[in-house]
């Protein structure tokens, strides 16, 4: 051993003792009083210092340099951790960690009955203590309590050894003990040890004396009488009855409180992973450990501690104890106190006096205490003062305040788990066997176990029930079919509904009328408060374990939602506590900041194809990066259309449909767009409102590539708001047949839409759509290969479009690169690219940035930059994948074949194509199924299967129809390229 702390402070090396300054001999103490822990740099200075110098940290850092170089021999490696430093070395190098060793060792040998064992560990252990620890090294009062806890350690470990040495009665210990009463007279067990040992020498006046002598000291000092071991053992001896053995000496029962553990018992393995290191035996622990775990009612915090607590009852042998905590504390200490024997008639005084008596019984014992459905009142006087002893805290609320617990939040179990709880309750065979009815159960239970367990229990009453049908009831009336026996769900929820603030109440019950989850400033609006007021009713429902806040989104803002199961009896409350009016109320003021906050969020996005609202808009607070937000808010914004027609409020569906259809149709979310035009279109009774939102449909159909139907429903729809006199709704029309009919290859049609519509939005002063429409020419004469034209038109449009209009500007940069590119200027294609995409990428747009980059890919791999063009048509793929945009994704793979074209690596080429071309289908655009044929006769005709690419090219021609790409694909069916 080279390093001694329980007495004078030694440090040995191989070549002898190591001498240390004070202040070295100070700072090592303090480490090796905490070994293998970090201590905080704060925590050192004030073990060292009373008044420390400003320069302590320093100073600290020169001693650790200096310790280092004179501890080099030695086993012990001092290092940084943190803004701390701690000193790790084996067990068998400290006295102080051979001590619990062999302490631990004893009790384990105790226990098993092997008490010659128990006596030469227990014997060896306490031989190493030479006198107070670190007793040498000059220690503020800062290290006062460690020092104080291993010298209880020792009296705990030398009080068990007697215990061993009376039973096995081989010497006489009455002169030990005397001199140890003397030391420490108010421990009644020394003076039960004392007594025991003077009867067994036959000096029994002397052992009523020692009684009398003990009884006089507690009174006076402590106020009480002594405890019920004390006096039954003096009672024994008064009726010269040979004392019975010390509950001790007959390895004292243990008392064990707990429930049964739950037979049933599922899961929760990550859960007991975390718990279970923290209960068991360590002999660096200077705290008693603690959890705490919290949770919604009915998530199984009580099922998991007892389960727990019955895992370790072989690691706190003295007692296993469990009360409801949710009780006067008084009571609480006063139940403690009685279990562990203590008379009644002595537990007195205040709750600080209950507590003290509890903490001087706890101190030479290992118990586990659980404390059930605990608030934080009263909950610091219930906790044991030493380490030997642990605590498990269950709570619907929160208690952040309990320094180093460790705070477990449970959540419902996972799929695999509920349904396993469900077998096991209800019956295996039936639950294999019902298929979906099983999943529709758990959903209705939301995974809660006390639900799940409630549903098993229904069906296991009803052994001939049909599953389905009992899911469908469940569906229907999920708390009112949740009841058997002693368990109600609704019950469960009710006291902690009862005990909140009234604000929290409130809160509760209107956050059940709106979507899954809500962010602060939705919760906000919905309650008519600040979003400060908002925080903290929301923080209090999550404290109190009725609200779940376990994610952030992806535009960083916490999200908050009821489970399901509270959301129902939420409702509840909410119909029955709310009036209608307050409830619409509430609803509206939701619904009016989701239309403020949309509008801001989708200024600098893609137009809308339909008229704009009138703008005059501010920015509203906490939307920044408008798509991220949009994202993580879209289905709060979608929830809102359908709430506002709910409301009767049609106007304000109908123009947050529009808004959101920008985002929508953007990130590549169709199917939503559609609904959402579908609820107003329903819903509306104003013609003008029905036929703009049935554009905004359209759209989303033009989006997905089905041009031919779209051509026809946009002539029908020109038409129509031509009828009703909406020429601005027309205009917009004429714009969404042009995308069609461009799709479809009728080029001449597509330019004349789009130019009859140029001058309707330019009468209307609607700015955006001029943009927008000028976009058709330029693509319609990119393909009709009049580059200069497109070119010309570009940077004259780029002349008059505003420097802040981005989304036009790169348009328009994309544009220009492209026609760059056909002209040959790859390089010049690619700076337009760089500046688009510098434009787009700050608004995440998958969709916008996936373009930008297929065509930059295409223009670097004509310059040779290959691996360049792979990487960002790879991007470029992967960006259309996740917005579900298959067009795009196929012409990114187009635009990838031709690099590898390019390349001469014809083989991956021909590959590229023939899956771009299954992706198109058929029914694709003819366009790009016309080029994709093309260039797939370029890879057959370079891997010499002429006959294969003259049949490409054949079909190719035919889709091109008169056109320069289609003379193009005649030259090389005229001569074909080897």
């Amino acid at each position: 051993m080279e390093f001694s702390i329980l007495g004078t402070v030694r440090v040995s090396s191989a070549d002898g003792p190591v001498r240390l300054s004070n202040k070295q001999r100070a700072l090592i103490s303090a480490l090796l009083l905490h070994p293998n822990t970090t201590l905080s740099m704060d925590r050192l200075i004030t073990a060292i210092w009373d008044d420390p110098p400003t320069s302590a940290a320093a100073n600290i850092q020169t001693y650790v340099s200096q310790l280092r170089r004179a501890l080099r021999p030695t086993s012990l490696h001092l290092r940084t951790d943190g803004h701390g430093y701690r000193c790790d070395l084996p067990a068998d190098q400290l006295d102080l960690m051979t001590f619990e060793a062999l302490v631990r060792q004893a009790r384990t040998a105790r226990r098993h009955g092997d008490l010659d064992k128990a006596e030469r560990d227990y014997a060896t252990a306490v031989r190493l203590w030479r006198g107070s620890p670190a007793e040498d090294a000059r220690l503020t009062g800062a290290m006062t309590p460690r020092v104080a806890e291993l010298e209880e350690q020792l009296g705990a470990a030398r009080s068990e050894w007697i215990d061993v040495r009376l039973v096995l009665g081989r010497e006489n210990l009455v002169p030990e003990l005397r001199a140890l009463v003397a030391v420490h007279p108010l421990r009644e067990q020394l003076w039960a040890q004392l007594m025991l040992a003077l009867h067994r020498d036959g000096r029994r006046d002397e052992a009523l004396d020692a009684f009398r002598k003990a009884r006089t000291l507690l009174v006076a000092e402590l106020g009480v009488e002594p405890g019920s071991e004390l006096t039954r053992l003096h009672e024994a001896l008064l009726a010269g009855d040979p004392p019975a053995p010390t509950e001790h000496e007959q390895g004292r029962p243990t008392i064990c409180q707990l429930p049964g553990d739950v037979a049933d018992f599922v899961g929760r393995a990550d859960e007991l992973a975390t718990l279970l290191p923290l209960f068991s035996p360590r002999g660096d622990r200077s705290s008693p450990p603690i959890a705490v775990i919290s949770g919604i009612p009915g998530v199984g915090k009580t099922t998991l501690a007892v389960h727990l607590a019955h895992r370790l009852r072989g690691d706190y042998p003295d007692a296993q104890l469990f009360v409801r905590a949710n009780r006067d504390p008084a009571d609480l200490l006063t139940e403690l106190l009685r279990s562990l024997g203590v008379d009644g008639a002595l537990i007195t005084g205040s709750v600080e006096d209950r507590a003290r008596l509890l903490r001087q019984r706890l101190a030479d014992q290992a118990v586990l205490i659980v404390l059930d459905d605990a608030d934080e009142t009263g909950l610091r006087h219930l906790l044991p003062g030493t380490a030997r002893s642990g605590v498990v805290v269950t709570s619907r609320a929160r208690i952040p305040d309990l320094e180093g617990a460790l705070q477990l939040v449970l959540e419902p179990p996972d799929d695999e788990d509920a349904r396993l709880l469900l077998e096991r309750v209800a019956g295996v065979e039936r639950i294999r066997s019902a298929g979906a009815a099983v999943e529709a159960i758990l959903r209705s239970c939301g995974r809660l176990p006390l639900a799940v367990r409630a549903a098993g229990a229904r069906l296991a009453t009803r052994p001939l029930w049909p599953v389905g049908e009992f899911a469908s009831r469940l569906a229907d009336r999920r708390l009112d079919e949740l009841v058997v026996g002693g368990i109600d769900v609704r019950a469960s929820f009710e006291p902690s509904y009862a005990a909140l603030p009234d604000a929290a109440r409130r809160g509760f019950r209107l956050l059940s009328l709106t979507g899954e989850g809500s962010a602060r400033w939705s919760a906000a609006a919905l309650l008519q408060l600040t979003e400060l007021e908002a925080d903290s009713v929301l923080e209090t429902l999550v404290a109190r374990g009725m609200l779940l806040s376990t994610e952030i989104d992806v535009a960083g803002q916490p999200r908050y939602r009821l489970h399901d199961l509270m959301r129902v009896y939420a409702t509840e409350r909410a119909v029955d506590e709310e009036s209608e009016a307050a409830r619409r109320a509430a609803l509206r003021s939701q619904v009016a900041a989701c239309l403020v906050r949309a509008r801001e969020a989708t200024r600098a996005l893609p137009i809308a194809m339909a008229p704009p609202y009138p703008g005059g808009w501010s920015e509203s607070p906490g939307v920044k990066e408008s798509v991220t937000w949009l994202a993580a808010e879209q289905d709060t914004l979608v929830t809102a259309v359908r709430t506002a027609v709910r409301l009767g409020d049609t106007a304000t569906a109908a123009e947050l449909a529009h808004h959101l259809s920008r985002f929508l149709t953007m990130e590549g979310f169709l199917d939503e767009a559609e609904r959402v035009q579908r609820v107003v279109i329903d819903a509306t009774g104003d013609e003008r409102t029905a036929l703009r939102a049935r554009l905004l449909l359209l759209h989303a159909t033009t989006c997905r590539g089905r041009f031919a139907e779209a051509e026809r429903e946009a002539g029908e729809l020109l038409g129509e708001l031509e009828r009703v006199g909406d020429a601005h709704g027309a205009a917009y029309a004429l714009l969404t047949r042009a995308a069609c009919r461009h799709g479809e290859g009728d080029l001449a049609g597509a330019l004349a839409d789009a130019r009859r519509a140029v001058p309707i939005l330019t009468s209307y002063g609607d700015a955006d759509g001029v943009s927008h429409a000028w976009t058709w020419p330029v693509w319609i004469h990119l393909d009709e290969g009049d580059y200069e034209e497109a070119a010309r038109i570009c940077l004259e449009r780029l002349h008059v479009t505003r420097k802040d209009d981005h989304e036009a500007r790169a348009d328009l940069l994309r544009a220009l690169g492209t026609a760059r590119y056909l002209q040959g200027d790859a390089a010049q294609a690619v700076e337009c690219y760089t500046e688009s995409l510098r434009l787009w990428q700050p608004t995440g747009s998958r969709m916008a940035v996936g373009k930008v980059l297929r065509r930059l890919g295409e223009a670097l791999g004509a310059l040779d930059r290959f691996a360049e063009a792979a990487a960002a048509l790879s991007e470029a793929a992967r960006l259309f994948s996740s917005c579900g945009d298959e067009l795009g994704r196929a012409l990114a793979g187009h635009a990838l074949a031709t690099v590898r074209l390019r390349q001469g690596r014809a083989q991956e080429a021909r590959a590229g194509l023939l899956a771009v071309l299954e992706q198109l289908g058929p029914d694709g655009p003819v366009l790009w199924r016309a080029r994709a044929l093309r260039d797939l006769g370029l890879a057959h005709a370079s891997l010499g299967d002429a006959g294969s690419a003259r049949t490409a090219w054949e079909r190719s021609h035919e889709l091109f129809g008169p056109s320069q790409e289609g003379d193009q694909v005649a030259a090389y069916l005229t001569r074909p390229p080897g």
